[in-house]
């Protein structure tokens, strides 16, 4: 929540350091153990749901196989499952 409120006060400052916090989080995310994977994945979720970062940031994952990994493919399930759940699919549709 207090990322949250940071982009939302300030978007220009922080926001664009949040999309890159996402890039690198992604990028690594074969590093990361499970918990920390889906507090990851959740802190992102969040941040998407109440618009305090752009949706472009999803622009870093690409779904191929030879792209993913099973972490990333864990992170980007638990990340769309916080937003549906958030959002409602009717609403994530939209967005995406």
């Amino acid at each position: 929540m207090l990322a949250q409120r940071f982009c939302l006060i300030n978007p220009e400052l922080y926001a664009p350091k949040f999309l890159e916090l996402f890039t690198k989080t992604y990028n690594n995310v074969h590093k990361i153990e499970v918990n920390k994977l889906r507090n990851s994945a959740k802190f992102f979720g969040h941040q998407l749901y109440t618009n305090a970062v752009e949706w472009s940031c999803l622009t870093a994952i690409r779904l191929t196989e030879e792209d993913t990994t099973s972490s990333s493919r864990i992170f980007i399930k638990i990340l769309f499952q916080d937003l549906a759940e958030n959002l409602g699919l009717e609403a994530l549709s939209k967005k995406l």
